[in-house]
């Protein structure tokens, strides 16, 4: 009892002190010191490269979902050898393509990338951590390539072409926008998260190697389109929520910096943005496949959700709630009509790549003029342009000559007939 009334005689002196000292300490707060800008700053930096590794072994687990059994260990072995292929490349020429670039120009310098914190606090992060971060991207790329011709390819042709995409390829294109390229300085092309530097370049390149190999045995039968998805979806749609929760932490380290309130409420902007434009495109998805096929298809939505994050990549920090609602809604809807498109031209994209991150990145680029105030329509159609033109020709040539160098190499020698693969 007396412990009660102690508790009632102390607590409204305690609400008092607490009110009071509320705005006080709200306006204590300073700014951390460089020491924490250098160790929080680079933790995000860690925080985005490490979130990249996951996309593709998230992406990886979608695959291993879309394969047919006999298959799946190919699609283990080709995203561990994405991995290391694409960090040989970064370290021999990759990086310093992108950053060695001179202010509006094409290409940067063929340079092996050597590590140089001799002013840590001065840079604001570890040069080590940059590197980590700055190759997620590139990972990223060959990923989506590798998803799109998924079941028909040798491991060595593809680990060739992953050399040349992360070693020359997608570091010129990101010069041109991220090191202060072409595509910057010249036509103001605004792409925060990668939509054009990252899905477009990936979606591109995955385009030109799905058309030069071909598709898989028993796809395309007498005119008929058949489907080829295993039992395992299940894993498909957990591999897509991966993919969906990665990109989410790639895409907030693009502020770069975690040590300033403005950072993070731009990093809680980015994250509310982009969760709604996945939202969009999950519904939109759902209902069109219900309106058109008559049937709600997993894959199809799986397929949507990252669909719309790769549609608000470009600029997820200036729209409104409901523009990133229409911009996701419009993304699951390329995702769900694009694909017989392109089976229309027997384009066997295994992975649904080419409508998930080639088409839906453009349109994310594209879309940007609407929310960002400092964004034109021209110099974003000239970014998606040049990206998915230079993107897909290179890549086109590369896996051009990887055929007629390799010839029937190119595929695995033995191929099971279109009658004994339906049999299974």
């Amino acid at each position: 009892m007396r412990q009660t009334k102690l508790v009632a005689l102390w607590a409204p002196a305690f609400l008092l002190v607490a009110l009071s000292a509320g705005p006080a300490s709200a306006q204590a707060i300073t700014p951390a010191s460089d020491t924490a800008r250098f160790v929080f700053d680079t933790a995000l930096l860690l925080a985005g490269g490490l979130a990249a590794l996951f996309f593709v072994f998230a992406f990886g687990l979608r695959d291993v979902g879309l394969a047919r059994l006999h298959n799946t260990s190919a699609v283990c072995l080709r995203m561990m050898g994405v991995v290391a292929v694409t960090a040989v490349a970064f370290w021999l020429s990759g990086y310093n393509l992108i950053h060695l670039i001179e202010e509006g120009g094409l290409l940067g310098e063929f340079q092996i990338w050597r590590p140089n914190d001799d002013d840590p606090l001065g840079v604001g992060y570890s040069s080590s951590i940059h590197w980590f971060y700055q190759l997620g991207p590139a990972v990223m790329a060959a990923a989506i390539v590798s998803s799109a011709v998924s079941e028909r390819v040798r491991l060595g042709s593809f680990l060739i072409f992953t050399l040349a995409l992360g070693g020359l390829i997608f570091p010129i294109i990101a010069g041109w926008s991220w090191g202060g390229g072409y595509l910057d300085t010249a036509w103001s092309f605004y792409d925060f998260g990668g939509a054009g530097v990252i899905h477009v370049t990936g979606g591109a390149a995955a385009l030109a190697a799905a058309f030069v190999v071909g598709p898989r045995p028993g796809k395309y039968v007498r005119g008929e389109v058949r489907n080829m998805s295993s039992d395992a979806l299940p894993l498909t749609a957990f591999g897509a929520g991966l993919i969906w929760v990665s990109m989410l932490v790639v895409m907030a380290s693009r502020v770069q910096s975690f040590s300033t309130i403005e950072a993070a409420i731009s990093i809680g902007t980015i994250m509310v943005t982009s969760l709604m434009a996945a939202s969009g495109a999950i519904l939109s998805a759902l209902f069109l496949t219900q309106l058109v096929y008559k049937r709600i298809g997993l894959v199809t939505v799986s397929c949507a959700a990252v669909g719309g994050l790769v549609s608000i990549a470009a600029d997820p920090l200036h729209p409104s709630m409901w523009q990133a609602l229409m911009i996701g809604a419009v993304g699951g809807i390329i995702v769900t009509v694009a694909p017989p498109f392109l089976n229309r031209f027997k384009i066997d994209d295994a992975g649904l790549v080419v409508p998930t991150h080639l088409f839906c990145g453009g349109w994310g680029v594209i879309v940007v003029a609407w929310t960002h105030p400092d964004a034109w329509f021209v110099g974003q159609i000239v970014g998606v342009i040049a990206i998915a033109g230079f993107a897909s020709f290179l890549s086109l040539l590369f896996w051009i000559a990887l055929k007629y160098t390799f010839g029937a190499r190119l595929r695995p020698t033995v191929e099971r007939s279109a009658e004994v693969e339906e049999g299974e």
